[in-house]
């Protein structure tokens, strides 16, 4: 007999990768049974993919299949928001993904496994019969409710109407109970009628006779015969499908990984002709340095030459003034008043004003005491006329010169 459900069952609903197709069980689901606890189940066909097979890297092979799992759990979610929008309490929805060989055989092992009391499945239907009949196209959940244990009910749901139920039974009274073999009795099917997804429990037939019986075993082989035919199309259909799928996304995988290479290739190029442009421009202001230190290094020898030239100049009159003043003469301080000009060696390199205080540093040149200290003062560690770092900070008084410019400052008033 019949076993009353107990509400409390959770609500299994086996759900595709094709939310619009599924989306109207899980509706149906919703609103007709209106669990308390919802499992939402999905079994994706395993398919062996071998680098030796596909033709693929075991690289591209993972990566397809990562893939393929990222959109079966994002298919999960759609099932899931829809089961919230339809009102069901977050924590009252489970979901579960497995991958197998065999859609069914698998959903009949976890009827086993979690001794399922309810299950809802989809099914596709098409005109095939008489007027107003529906014939279910064989799938997956024909097996399913061949092999199902008989506690499981299960409902066959196609596009949100009810085409066929089995309820589920249990043994009773010693004998467990088993299906008929008749034709009449498979799948306790309710069979619809007037296209509008009612249904009605087919009851059980009169005892046949032996030829009825034998042309009812008849039309059931051949109904299973039809059924097999049926499975193997599908089956063809569904490999065709996952061949196609596969293709696609190898070619998905290849124009991305393509295009990912493309990009980096790209900015590759920009990188090296941002960083020839920079050499260009390193080179360019070397070239410039080079250029302007040339041009500094002959200013500074010419400088030098120069320098040189008016030290020794300098020098030269010193020491002829030195051997005047000794002499007592003063012949070569009156040839001062031909020009109102001082001297050169007069002159302070510093402040280019006549010196009063003449000493001679390090570098060998004199300089105006008061303007050379002040020049050290202010981190001048390299001497102002040959630019030379001064061996050190000394002054000796150029007593001659400073008695050479008291004289010449006496007769140019």
């Amino acid at each position: 007999m019949a076993k009353a459900l107990n509400d409390d069952d959770p609500v299994y609903v086996a759900v595709s990768e094709d939310v619009d197709q599924s989306r109207l069980t899980l509706l149906w689901a919703l609103k007709t049974l209106r669990a308390k606890k919802l499992h939402l189940l999905h079994v994706h066909q395993l398919i062996s993919m071998t680098p030796s097979s596909s033709g693929l890297e075991q690289s591209e092979i993972d990566a397809i299949q990562e893939l393929e799992q990222t959109s079966r759990n994002d298919t999960l979610l759609k099932y899931h928001d829809i089961c919230i929008d339809e009102g069901v309490i977050e924590q009252d929805v489970d979901m579960s993904c497995f991958s197998a060989n065999s859609v069914g055989e698998w959903i009949v092992e976890l009827i086993y496994q979690n001794n399922i009391k309810k299950l809802i499945m989809g099914a596709t239907a098409d005109s095939h019969y008489s007027e107003g009949m529906v014939h279910i196209t064989p799938t997956k959940a024909d097996y399913v409710i061949q092999h199902a244990p008989h506690c499981c009910n299960i409902w066959l749901v196609c596009n949100g109407n009810l085409i066929q139920t089995r309820e589920g039974r249990f043994e009773h009274a010693g004998s467990a109970y088993s299906s008929s073999s008749s034709l009449h009795s498979i799948d306790s099917a309710l069979i619809p009628y007037g296209g509008a997804g009612r249904a009605e429990r087919v009851t059980e037939p009169h005892a046949l006779s032996s030829s009825e019986e034998q042309s009812a075993r008849g039309i059931e082989k051949m109904y299973y015969e039809e059924q097999r035919r049926r499975l193997e199309i599908e089956e063809l259909k569904r490999e065709k499908e996952q061949r196609d799928k596969m293709r696609r996304v190898r070619e998905e995988a290849l124009s991305s990984s393509f295009g990912v290479t493309k990009i980096l290739y790209n900015e590759e190029v920009m990188r090296r002709k941002e960083v020839e442009a920079e050499l260009n421009r390193a080179k360019a202001e070397i070239e410039d340095m080079k250029r302007v230190q040339n041009e500094l290094e002959e200013q500074h020898y010419a400088d030098c030459r120069l320098l040189k030239k008016e030290r020794d100049e300098a020098i030269k009159t010193t020491e002829e003034l030195l051997r005047a003043l000794e002499k007592g003469e003063s012949s070569i301080p009156l040839q001062w008043s031909v020009s109102n000009e001082p001297p050169q060696c007069f002159i302070c390199p510093i402040s280019k004003d006549i010196m009063q205080n003449p000493h001679v540093a390090a570098d060998g040149y004199t300089y105006e005491a008061d303007e050379f200290r002040r020049w050290l003062n202010h981190g001048g560690e390299k001497s102002p006329m040959t630019n030379l770092r001064l061996e050190n900070r000394n002054l000796i008084p150029n007593l001659v010169l400073r008695s050479a410019i008291k004289d010449w400052l006496q007769q140019h008033p």
